[in-house]
């Protein structure tokens, strides 16, 4: 009966941290990546889940309170300022900085006019 509760729980923390942790690495489409056949329906399920991450990015810049809400998000990145600082902070900065940029590229790559049609609403505030 111990034996079993001990094993319970340590499942139930393996759960529990295979749900915390947000930066698992994504299943790999491919088992064997000598079949052609297994490359191919990869490469086809990498395409979807790109196409989708994009649509994803269209729906919230088609309405205003989407972009606003990115706009904001850009600026707490620091994505359009200067990240230094004389101590340590410089390097959490940085990181935020990129997180930006990374957004950027995503804005950029779901739908280039809209990166500016957001800049032009938030700058006429």
């Amino acid at each position: 009966m111990d034996r079993h509760r001990r094993r319970q729980r340590r499942m139930d923390r393996r759960e529990l941290m295979d749900h915390q942790q947000p930066h698992q690495q994504p299943k790999p489409f491919v088992r064997n990546a000598a079949s052609k056949k297994q490359v191919d329906t990869a490469e086809i399920k990498e395409r979807s889940a790109r196409e989708r991450e994009l649509n994803e990015m269209r729906a919230v810049l088609a309405t205003p309170e989407g972009r606003r809400f990115l706009w904001r998000l850009l600026g707490r990145c620091k994505t359009f300022s200067s990240i230094y600082e004389s101590s340590a902070r410089i390097h959490y900065n940085s990181g935020q900085q990129d997180i930006g940029f990374q957004l950027l590229q995503e804005i950029d790559a779901a739908d280039p006019e809209m990166f500016f049609k957001m800049r032009n609403e938030n700058l006429n505030k």
